[in-house]
């Protein structure tokens, strides 16, 4: 009996069964956003997707190519210029491919953020549109290129099949000597 524990005891501590290990990444992300059931809870998803860089919460503000009213994106006049081709056919999957491409290429503990001060507001029967002077701040890698875009956004909710408020269309608009928006989607959407 003796001889036995003796084994035992010398088998569990070969296997190192007690012994640490390295833990495991979690399952869930560490973004957070709120379910949209009202318009401006959809703008503080997008804002607080920017400063988390979270693709999949980005995402989730922006009405699918294949709902009822399909996103719609309408880039400022510098934008359109440079990224014609890229902008023919923009859709909300172009939406969270470009932010999945600037994400990418963020900086190492870069600073992200976006300010809105509202401008303007119009409700009708079935959506909201809000109209927010902006400033976009996103460190990068991408040489040479402005970590700050500055511009005014209209943007347009509605609320979908679950009376969840979706993004519907996006207009960029050009207001300072600074690039605006369309820009970071253009180069980082191709």
């Amino acid at each position: 009996m003796k001889y036995a524990l003796l084994i035992v005891a010398l088998l569990l501590s070969s296997c190192d069964i007690f012994s640490t290990r390295e833990p495991e990444q979690p399952s869930q992300s560490n973004c957070f956003g709120q379910p949209p059931t009202r318009p401006l809870i959809t703008v503080n998803n997008l804002e607080s997707a920017i400063v988390q860089k979270c693709p999949d919460n980005y995402g989730s503000v922006f009405s699918p190519s294949a709902g009822a009213r399909p996103f719609v994106f309408v880039p400022s006049t510098e934008g359109q210029e440079q990224y014609a081709a890229v902008f023919g056919s923009w859709s909300a999957e172009d939406e969270l491919s470009y932010f999945r491409n600037l994400v990418a290429k963020a900086r190492t503990n870069g600073f992200s953020s976006l300010f809105l001060a509202p401008t303007d507001s119009l409700i009708t029967a079935d959506s909201v549109v809000y109209s927010f002077d902006y400033t976009l701040t996103f460190e990068h890698t991408e040489p040479g290129f402005p970590y700050t875009a500055r511009g005014n956004m209209q943007l347009t909710l509605a609320p979908d099949a679950t009376n969840f408020w979706m993004l519907v269309r996006w207009s960029d608009f050009k207001t300072t000597a600074d690039i605006t928006w369309s820009l970071f989607k253009g180069k980082f959407g191709n």
